[in-house]
């Protein structure tokens, strides 16, 4: 049991790292961070725009994480916020450069998960989504009932 838990924790360690690094190197020829990549993402498939909470939730961030990743986007021109004259809830909006960008990440995502799933089948692969679907819900179940205790 000690084993399938070290196995677990470090396999998933070494695989968040190695995202994390592939994203970084990927973004670093449109001024951005790894970081800025999923709120991106996000706005990308979310044409008609998304709010900040709405982007927290989605990309699992906190407020600040998400608020300084849209402020990058937003310099470097990826997104915007069209003034609809509301003053709270406002949508933030992928302009064309950003969806140019938004297009090359999914190009590149595309290939990363290919190589990265090379040697699996399409049997092997879809229980390994299923299994880890499984252990995140069990581990998501574990952690809320742990607030319910305080």
């Amino acid at each position: 049991m000690i084993q399938r838990f070290e196995e677990f924790t470090s396999n998933i360690a070494k695989a968040y790292k190695s995202i994390i690094k592939i994203k970084g190197h990927e973004m670093t020829e449109y001024n951005l961070k790894a970081s800025n990549v999923t709120c991106l993402f996000y706005l990308g498939k979310h044409t008609e725009g998304l709010t900040a909470t709405e982007l927290c939730a989605l990309c699992m961030e906190d407020k600040a994480a998400v608020s300084k990743s849209l402020a990058v986007l937003k310099a470097e021109g990826y997104v915007n916020q069209p003034d609809d004259g509301k003053k709270y809830k406002l949508k933030y909006v992928i302009t064309p450069s950003g969806k140019k960008v938004y297009d090359e990440i999914n190009i590149v995502i595309g290939k990363v998960v290919e190589m990265v799933g090379e040697g699996l089948t399409d049997e092997e692969r879809n229980i390994f989504y299923k299994s880890l679907g499984i252990i995140v819900n069990n581990l998501d179940t574990l952690c809320n009932g742990l607030e319910d205790k305080k």
